[in-house]
């Protein structure tokens, strides 16, 4: 199989990671900061009216279930309830520890967290409304996500050129023509 023929794989490799870099660009350390060890959810509004405002909902999350790697939990009461409200929600983690995806009530949301982030970052979008959720990783049993130090990136970048070039060397090798053995041209 040649590259060209895996294109739709790596398109769809490319097309999850592009869907994750927006909320990866929305982690704020000090957000994570205050629900960090919790099952509290940081909101931040980033559009629609109540754009800049923020605040903490508490929930009746527990430690155990979130352990498990999936978590049922409601909102019991918020830090600014002029900013935000409560809910229920349902998340799982997934992979490898790099993403908690669910559902507030029918809302579809999906966090992710980068390397040495402490915090899940995702949205929740309604119509004009969207917030940025910040939610700890620490309660939940995850696995750290992988980081690979100065020696492993450059040995990777290396193989990566090693292959790219003999990629490159193949396409550009003309065809040799097989003869048979009664010395036709096959």
């Amino acid at each position: 199989m040649h590259l060209r023929d895996r294109a739709p794989f790596h398109c769809l490799a490319v097309a999850a990671f592009l869907f994750a870099c927006p909320a990866l660009a929305q982690y704020n350390a000090s957000d994570c900061a205050q629900v960090d060890g919790t099952l509290n959810i940081h909101w931040r509004a980033v559009a629609g009216s109540l754009a800049g405002c923020t605040g903490i909902e508490f929930t009746d999350g527990t430690f155990a279930e979130a352990q498990t790697g999936s978590i049922t939990m409601s909102g019991v009461g918020v830090s600014n309830p002029a900013c935000i409200g409560t809910d229920n929600y349902t998340f799982q983690v997934s992979g490898g520890g790099s993403t908690l995806s669910g559902f507030a009530s029918a809302v579809p949301m999906v966090l992710v967290r980068a390397p040495g982030q402490r915090c899940f970052v995702g949205h929740w979008v309604v119509g004009p409304d969207d917030y940025v959720a910040h939610i700890a990783v620490a309660p939940f049993a995850t696995t750290p996500v992988p980081t690979l130090g100065a020696v492993a990136l450059a040995s990777l970048a290396g193989v990566l050129a090693l292959f790219a070039g003999l990629a490159r060397r193949a396409r550009q090798r003309p065809r040799m023509n097989r003869r048979s053995s009664s010395g036709s041209v096959s």
